[in-house]
């Protein structure tokens, strides 16, 4: 008998990476519009960054498919370690930068971190990283207003973590084999 005794992914931690952006990106779209003189709202974004780490934390067993491998961890910290000191090297290259161009230089840094996550939460998140990087790159480059850009980081955000929530499963069964995968996220 085939009856399904766990499920799995090749990249475990693809749900929970999915809610944390689906949270930041509506923080950002959020923030943005509510944005005024400045470009982004801070205390929205912020908020809606502390309820993406809290409920990452919160809900990690309960949605994650399994554990990650240690290369995908070292993958992880790694990524979130360039993102720091990026973010810190923008201080002091940019002293004297309009607070929109900050923010852009911001969200590029960001895509840039997504794209080794990738090898942690699958290739969404690199197809991501270079989404956000474009449209960064293009904000820096194009006389629009950053509500534009922020909108549409964050939608991105948010269309792409939906997409990582709702990946599925691989189910093993008791003889060994895996069941039919989910068509939108495969391994490397």
């Amino acid at each position: 008998m085939n009856i399904p005794t766990q499920k799995q992914h090749p990249y475990p931690l693809i749900r929970t990476g999915g809610l944390f952006l689906v949270l930041i990106g509506a923080g950002m779209v959020a923030g943005s519009l509510v944005g005024g003189r400045e470009p982004v709202y801070r205390p929205i974004f912020f908020a809606a960054t502390a309820l993406g780490f809290t409920a990452l934390f919160a809900l990690a067993k309960r949605l994650a498919y399994g554990s990650p491998t240690r290369n995908q961890i070292i993958a992880l910290v790694a990524a979130i370690a360039l993102e720091v000191a990026l973010l810190s090297a923008l201080s002091f290259l940019l002293p004297k930068t309009t607070a929109r161009n900050y923010w852009l230089w911001t969200l590029l840094v960001v895509g840039i971190h997504f794209l080794p996550m990738g090898y942690t939460f699958g290739p969404k998140v690199a197809l991501l990283g270079s989404a956000c990087i474009v449209n960064a790159s293009v904000g820096l480059r194009v006389d629009l207003p950053f509500l534009v850009f922020g909108i549409l980081d964050g939608l991105l955000k948010m269309g792409f973590g939906l997409a990582m929530f709702r990946t599925q499963p691989i189910s093993v069964h008791e003889n060994g084999k895996h069941g039919r995968k989910d068509s939108i996220s495969s391994p490397p």
